[in-house]
């Protein structure tokens, strides 16, 4: 049980006390509203009273004993206040919690209330009515609260007291407490549950009481997406309540609300497209297979395997014509994601030799599809997707023919596209995709080292392309129609790095 500090006044209403036949107020309590508010109540056993009588006085020290002020009404202060009582119930306010912040008399001090008098040998009745009075801004500290009746030398209200107010003895006139701040945030009894919402109104004066508690917990899930990166919020609210004796529910209340979050890369198609695995291929002379690996950013990874098959004839004139065809299958790996993507790339291109026969100009062109699937998990969730994509473009080149060193430069104008789709999967993670249209231009210059047996590129691309290309091969004829090849390309694009080994034969037709 709270410490409590009784108060006796022996010169205070001592004609009233003389006899406990008008003794009425048998009870005293206070509840904090969380605010910093506190509401103190008298409570009476006489029935059916519809009236506030005789006022309270308010005295108080803080924890280093200096006393709290209250205005004087002149504009001066003083170590006390003196107020009408202006709260009046019929059934015990809520959060009257019996021997923390409701106590009754045995005559000879504050002991917890209970209306059968178990507590003070029997002589206590039930309260029924209940009058108080409200205390904004209080701040922790000791305080005493005592009741100043009608005609009383404190009093500022003019009237005889009633019987129905008359407390029952000295020592339920007066009530020194220290107020804390748990009492002032509405949990006197410092278990997590306001006061209100533990005592109904109603259960000091015979109203359902609480026997037991319940709960549930509802959860908002909400998803946003900011740099690629998909976020799941999990909002879990706790309402908690009382059950009464009489089958009802009472006293609901939210508990904090809980936040968690899951988080995850949404762009596996955007990377998948962006490996430019179009480009890690030429045209083939023959027939040629070749595997990429990709060391991507934002944590992926991928490999290709690439089969190819083309084609590249010179006439006698200087014309060169040439086309291929190559498929290739993309693996990507990411954290909590995985994706594939089945690409086949047309390619072709012709050309002339100028008069000298030093130069060649040739324009050619490409045309890629790619059919992409993907699955991801966020958190508890999943979603995955499938859409196409293509990438068509033409390409002007014009380079040196002849020589170990062989400078070129060229420019490409292309257009890449991927449909609209949605997600399938959980609906907190699903997302829907718009399609896009972008057209992209950019120049490359460059050189190529042929030396017979060994030949080497070097590029790079300026405008919507920044991909620079580096490559060795080597070219070993068997005959005079068949020779066999091997090279390795290394193609950097910003975060991308993509490594590509192939070997094929070569056929002369």
């Amino acid at each position: 049980m709270r410490a409590i500090k009784n108060i006796v006044g022996g010169a205070i209403i001592g004609s009233l006390l003389s006899t406990t036949a008008l003794a009425h107020t048998n009870s005293v309590g206070y509840v904090g509203d969380g605010n910093g508010g506190l509401n103190f109540w008298y409570g009476s056993w006489h029935d059916g009273t519809t009236f506030n009588e005789a006022e309270i006085k308010i005295e108080g020290t803080d924890a280093n004993g200096t006393a709290y002020t209250w205005s004087d009404g002149n504009g001066g202060t003083q170590t006390y206040s003196i107020d009408a009582f202006n709260l009046l119930s019929q059934d015990s306010p809520a959060g009257l919690i019996s021997g923390v912040n409701y106590f009754t008399s045995n005559g000879t001090q504050l002991v917890p209330y209970d209306p059968t008098g178990a507590s003070n040998g029997g002589t206590t009745q039930e309260s029924y009515t209940w009058q108080g009075m409200n205390y904004t801004n209080l701040a922790p500290g000791d305080y005493t609260f005592t009741y100043i009746p009608l005609n009383d030398p404190q009093s500022t209200i003019g009237g005889n007291p009633t019987q129905d107010w008359v407390p029952m003895d000295g020592v339920i006139l007066s009530l020194g407490v220290t107020i804390t701040q748990n009492d002032l945030n509405g949990d006197a009894n410092n278990n997590g549950i306001l006061d209100i919402n533990e005592v109904a109104v109603g259960a000091a004066s015979g109203g359902p009481t609480v026997v037991g508690t319940g709960s549930s917990s509802a959860i908002v899930y909400s998803m946003g997406v900011d740099a690629d990166v998909q976020t799941i919020t999990a909002a879990t609210t706790v309402t908690m309540w009382n059950e009464m004796s009489d089958g009802t529910q009472d006293g609901h209340h939210n508990m904090p609300t809980t936040y968690e979050y899951s988080t995850g890369r949404v762009d596996q198609v955007d990377q998948m497209i962006g490996l430019k695995v179009h480009r890690s291929t030429g045209i083939a002379d023959g027939i040629a297979t070749g595997r990429i690996s990709h060391d991507m950013g934002n944590g992926y990874s991928a490999e290709t395997r690439t089969y190819s098959l083309g084609h590249t004839a010179g006439t006698d004139n200087g014309m060169l014509v040439g086309g291929g065809l190559t498929r290739s299958t993309t693996t990507l790996t990411g954290e909590h994601s995985d994706g594939s993507m089945n690409t086949t790339t047309l390619q072709v291109r012709v050309g002339k030799a100028l008069d000298n026969r030093d130069a060649t100009v040739s324009v050619g062109g490409h045309l890629s599809n790619s059919d992409l699937t993907y699955n991801r998990t966020i958190g508890d969730f999943g979603a995955a997707g499938e859409t196409s994509a293509r990438d068509v473009g033409i390409t002007a080149m014009l380079e040196k023919s002849t020589g170990t060193v062989r400078p070129f430069a060229g420019a490409t104008v292309g257009k890449k596209t991927h449909d609209a789709w949605d997600e399938t999967g959980d609906v907190q993670a699903a997302m829907s995709h718009i399609a896009t249209d972008e057209t992209y231009r950019y120049a490359t210059l460059g050189f190529n080292v042929d030396t017979g047996l060994i030949n080497a590129t070097v590029s790079k691309d300026f405008g919507d392309s920044e991909v620079m290309r580096m490559g060795i091969g080597i070219d070993r004829a068997i005959n005079d129609r068949i020779s066999i090849g091997a090279s390795a390309n290394r193609l950097l694009d910003g975060d991308n790095t993509s490594t590509y080994m192939s070997a094929g034969f070569k056929i002369r037709f």
